[in-house]
Formats: C-alpha cells, sequence, structure tokens
C-alpha cells in the first residue's frame, strides 16, 4: 500500500484548516456582535433604575442581590470548569473554555468577600447578608447555567460572563451615586475595583470568543445563554426599580 502524501494533497490539507480556521473566527465575531446588540435593551434597564428618584432606598437591595451573584459566580465557574475538563481530551471547545474558567476563576475570587465587608460598612448585619438566599431572579440566571454546563456543554458559560462583564461601572457614575445615596466610600469599594477591572477582563473575554473553534451549534448555545442572561438581569432590575416601601 502506497502511503506517499502528495505536495498537492498537503497543499489541499492546509487549504481546508485555514478555511476552518477563518470560519470559526466568522462565527465568534458574529457571536460577540450578538452579545453586544443584546446590551440596549440591558442598558434600558439599567437606566431606569439608577436613574430611579428614590435610588437612596433601592441601592441597600441592589447590593444585596450582586452579593447573591458574586457569591454564586466561582462555584459555577468551578462548574463549569470541571466539567469542561472532562471533555478537554477529544473538544478543541472545551479546552479553550477550561482555560479561560480556570484564570478567570482566579481573577474573581473573593470578589463576594469584598463586597460583604462593603454591605457590612453600610450598616448592614454580616451574618445575616451572609445567609440570605438569592432570589428567585438569581437562581434562575445562575440555575439555568447549571442546566446548559451539564447537559448541553460548558461553553454555554461564556455567554452568561460576556453579558455580566460588558457594562462594568464607571467611577464617574459611581461618584454620582455615592453622592445621591449618601452612602460612605467603603460601601462602594468592590464596585471601584470592578470599575477599574472589568474593562481589561471584557476585552479578554471579547478575544476568547472571537476566537473560539466554533460551530453553528455551540455559538448559538453561547448566544443563547447570553441572551437568557440579559432577560434575567432585566428581570432583575425591573423588580428593584418597582419595588414598593
Amino acid at each position: 500500500m502506497d502511503n506517499t502524501v502528495e505536495l498537492s494533497e498537503l497543499n489541499g490539507m492546509q487549504a481546508a484548516a485555514s478555511a476552518s480556521d477563518a470560519t470559526d473566527t466568522q462565527l465568534g465575531r458574529a457571536l460577540w456582535l450578538k452579545i453586544v446588540l443584546t446590551q440596549g435593551v440591558l442598558n434600558l434597564a439599567a437606566k431606569k433604575f439608577w436613574t430611579h428618584p428614590e435610588l437612596p432606598r433601592l441601592f441597600p437591595h441592589y447590593l444585596l442581590e450582586l452579593y447573591s451573584m458574586m457569591s454564586c459566580s466561582v462555584p459555577l465557574m468551578h462548574a463549569g470548569y470541571e466539567r469542561a475538563s472532562e471533555l478537554t481530551a477529544d473538544d478543541p471547545l472545551a479546552a479553550t473554555t477550561a482555560a479561560y474558567l480556570e484564570l478567570h476563576i482566579q481573577e474573581e475570587s473573593h470578589h463576594d468577600e469584598w463586597l460583604l465587608d462593603d454591605l457590612v460598612a453600610g450598616r448592614m448585619e454580616r451574618e445575616a447578608v451572609r445567609h440570605r438566599p438569592p432570589g428567585a431572579e438569581v437562581a434562575r440566571l445562575v440555575g439555568s447555567q447549571y442546566c446548559w454546563i451539564r447537559h448541553a456543554h460548558p461553553a454555554a458559560l461564556l455567554g452568561y460572563l460576556a453579558v455580566l462583564e460588558s457594562n462594568p461601572p464607571l467611577e464617574e457614575h459611581l461618584a454620582e451615586i455615592q453622592a445621591q445615596t449618601g452612602y460612605p466610600a467603603e460601601s462602594f469599594r468592590c464596585l471601584r475595583l470592578h470599575a477599574a477591572d472589568d474593562i481589561e477582563h471584557l476585552r479578554g473575554l471579547k478575544t476568547t470568543i472571537e476566537r473560539l473553534p466554533l460551530n453553528a451549534e455551540s455559538a448559538a448555545l453561547i448566544s443563547a445563554s447570553a441572551f437568557a442572561t440579559m432577560q434575567g438581569l432585566v428581570a432583575l432590575l425591573d423588580k428593584l426599580t418597582n419595588m414598593t416601601a
């Protein structure tokens, strides 16, 4: 049997590989654009909340919901990392997901404890905050990701993270909120750290998503996760905005 590979065949293999890489990149860029476009609806809900005339009353409730999300985030990423690691042997998308999550877990670790310290500085009781169960909106947001991690693909979590990271607070915005609410500067330490760090995190996630080894099915899954996350955050902001005294 002649196992010789002709040069023309090698050139064909290289061309096919290049075409595949180009397709992956196109899918990744299109996916990122879809995620960016979801921000329009989320930004409207956020603006409605942040410009509410009773923001001083609503702000501590926002911080409590944010704490619930943060306290769920690292365990959720660990679940995604563990599932992705199980699939890496023959799944390039899982391998890329695992590598990203391993780094991002380190970046996000202990942020919930920082926010807890800020809540205590705002005169909330530490143990009461720590033992407060997540509300239904946060449970739906996080629970859907566990479902996709286990029953679809852990790369779905990248859509969730992209939406969470894509609207970082600005320092000048936080200064306005502090002045309006009258909360001490110590209540904004965690938010200010995110204002500094999230832009860089977002750039890294954008690069990761645009370079993912995607097919149409995996791109649709990550897009569905991002859209569901956007809907969940809008529902949460609407609940906060419409809270009665």
